[in-house]
């Protein structure tokens, strides 16, 4: 059984990727967050694979404890840098504008918090770089599709009210495009029929849309040393009602949130499971296993395949082709 976006006036896509959402009887489309429309691959270790494909679940964990405790603080200044400039070009008092001035003013406030939740993947299973940051000892890589959503275990019904954010972000590194991106991206917020401007006209969980928006902004912001990751992110918000699970770590206790698989339904909307005991399978495409090569790797490719499947899982398992020795 699934519960269905067109009951519940949630969100939708168009072709099964671009997102939009029910303002006031009508559909908004989301501004364009530069989503991500490929395989998104998430580097992991074999613990990690054996529990996301044994529970049908991925972990998007706390911002306020990522490997750079630094990074969101980044995204805010840049976002509150370009703003400046773009507000002496877009003097303009309409709501939207004020609304968005305001939440500018309080962003590095309003982001400690409530740091967004992240899970983390790239656009190659061939990164060196992640195999050996992340693999622990040989690892492995997990290919999502892009254009399918995921949705916070535990959640009652569809996200409509700007809960979490709907579908995978590229993250910028180069400067000149992260300053274009921000800019595109304010003129998008406040355009008249857009969705801020329509979330306050048909007095809708504004302020919930607009903080999603910039948490979305904020962490596709990244320094360009850290271009080599190639990283593609999918991003939550906080709902004051979650219930957070917690994992240890070096860097200390992690809060995170459970994110499940959804269906893409023939009419556009989403799909997603009424029992939280029967979850959806999560929208895996294939699986790499990592380095070494020879004939450790053939023998790993074999069980994780025979493994993958006992899950429901009929996906390709292939070999990494890296010739690392971890």
């Amino acid at each position: 059984m699934l519960m269905t976006s067109s009951s519940n006036d949630a969100f939708a896509s168009v072709g099964g990727f671009q997102p939009y959402i029910k303002i006031g009887g009508n559909w908004i489309e989301y501004p364009d967050h530069n989503w991500h429309a490929g395989a998104a691959w998430h580097y992991t270790s074999v613990a990690g694979c054996y529990g996301i494909l044994a529970n049908h679940e991925l972990w998007a964990s706390s911002a306020s404890m990522m490997n750079d405790p630094e990074e969101i603080n980044y995204g805010v200044q840049k976002v509150a840098e370009v703003y400046v400039s773009w507000r002496l070009k877009n003097p303009s008092d309409t709501p939207a504008h004020e609304f968005l001035q305001s939440a500018i003013d309080g962003l590095g406030r309003s982001m400690k918090r409530a740091f967004p939740f992240i899970l983390s993947a790239s656009t190659s299973p061939h990164l060196l770089n992640q195999w050996a940051n992340y693999g622990d000892g040989s690892g492995c890589c997990i290919g999502l599709d892009g254009k399918t959503m995921l949705h916070v275990v535990g959640r009652d019904g569809p996200a409509d009210k700007g809960e979490h954010l709907p579908a995978w972000l590229t993250v910028i590194y180069d400067y000149s495009a992260q300053e274009a991106h921000i800019t595109r991206l304010f003129d998008q917020l406040v355009e008249s029929q857009g969705q801020i401007a329509s979330a306050l006209q048909a007095d809708q969980f504004a302020q919930e849309l607009l903080f999603q928006n910039l948490a979305m902004l904020v962490a596709s912001l990244k320094h360009p040393a850290y271009a080599a990751e190639k990283e593609v992110r999918f991003v939550v918000t906080r709902k004051p009602d979650d219930t957070l699970a917690f994992r240890p770590s070096q860097r200390g206790i992690v809060p995170y949130q459970r994110l499940g698989g959804t269906i893409n339904l023939s009419n556009g909307k989403i799909g997603l499971p009424d029992d939280p005991s029967k979850p959806l399978r999560l929208p895996i495409q294939a699986i790499y296993v990592g380095p070494p090569q020879g004939e450790s790797e053939i023998r790993r490719i074999r069980s994780m395949s025979d493994f993958a499947a006992a899950q429901g899982y009929e996906v390709d398992v292939l070999g990494a082709g890296i010739p690392y020795l971890p």
